[in-house]
């Protein structure tokens, strides 16, 4: 009889616990570049507790671009990366690196923007021919936005790779680079102060509105062995990004905030950002984006089509 009691208090009191608080699953996720809108989904959704609700522990960590972002999961510290190029991923399964594509992130790359001091002669696109024009590291979205313009627009220029944000605008000021690289909300306080000038966005890219420029890897390990979780981890996102757009000004103060920027430019950099650029699912032309690779490099030769079979296993269809 007192078995039988103890046993009641038991499964009386589990009753009043959340599911969430019995069974905790631990995600690991690697973001690239900490502060864009898009990459920092999953801080904005972990701080208004929606991972936890749903049951998820996520561990968010900032990562200095797409290479950076996928060798985390490569080495095996992350279990899903966040956002890195196309061509990062891409290019690392090619080399057998033991990664799964599992779905679009970023479609096009309007909020990568390029940037003169105001004194610059450089007016518009046609005029970086022969000037040095900056993205953040090899193996990125950036780089390969670079490479489609070149051929996009038949302009001759030198790509450098100068790394993370702060130190592109240093090396811009300084008149190091006579174009620099910036994503929202970086930068926009100078351009409302009028001492820089954009030049060009990713959108002024013919070739690039369409393509999956941002993806979402998963280590494969995980994805064998807790692909519930995964499945989990991205409906709980794309329920927390629709919550976002259709709360605008609550974002906008909150993307202000981690940026530590005023929530006027929190506004105008949320202007970059499209709900249907955040998209989830499919890659959007495959093989253009692969040709592109190979024509730059990322890639020695095109994909198979059972490479890319073997690649993609696509967790979360848009759409719902």
């Amino acid at each position: 009889m007192r078995d039988s009691l103890v046993v009641t208090a038991l499964s009386t009191a589990l009753l009043g616990v959340p599911a969430s608080a019995r069974a905790v699953e631990k995600v690991k996720v690697a973001i690239s570049f900490v502060g864009l809108w898009d990459t920092s989904q999953p801080n904005f959704c972990k701080d208004r507790g929606e991972f936890a609700k749903a049951g998820l522990d996520v561990e968010v960590t900032s990562t200095r671009g797409g290479s950076e972002n996928v060798q985390a999961v490569i080495a095996g510290g992350m279990d899903i990366g966040y956002s890195p190029g196309t061509n990062a991923a891409m290019a690392a399964y090619a080399r057998g690196s033991k990664i799964k594509i599992v779905g679009s992130e970023f479609r096009g790359q309007n909020d990568t923007f390029f940037f003169v001091l105001a004194d610059s002669p450089i007016k518009m696109i046609d005029d970086i021919k022969g000037k040095s024009v900056a993205f953040p590291r090899p193996g990125g979205a950036s780089e390969a936005l670079l490479i489609s313009l070149r051929k996009d627009k038949n302009i001759d220029f030198k790509a450098v790779a100068t790394g993370g944000l702060d130190a592109t605008v240093t090396m811009t000021m300084t008149k190091q680079v006579d174009v620099g690289y910036a994503f929202p909300p970086s930068v926009l306080d100078s351009v409302e102060s009028g001492k820089v000038r954009i030049v060009f966005s990713g959108d002024d890219v013919p070739s690039q509105r369409a393509l999956t420029g941002r993806v979402n890897i998963a280590s494969a390990d995980f994805l064998k062995n807790r692909r519930p979780v995964a499945l989990k981890f991205f409906e709980v996102l794309d329920r927390c990004i629709d919550w976002a757009y259709a709360n605008l000004d609550e974002s906008a103060k909150w993307y202000a905030a981690l940026n530590r920027v005023s929530p006027s430019i929190g506004a105008t950099a949320l202007a970059f950002y499209k709900r249907d650029m955040l998209a989830f699912g499919p890659v959007s032309a495959m093989n253009d984006i692969i040709n592109a690779a190979v024509e730059g490099n990322f890639l020695e030769k095109p994909l198979t089509s059972e490479q890319i079979k073997g690649m993609t296993d696509i967790v979360y269809p848009a759409g719902k």
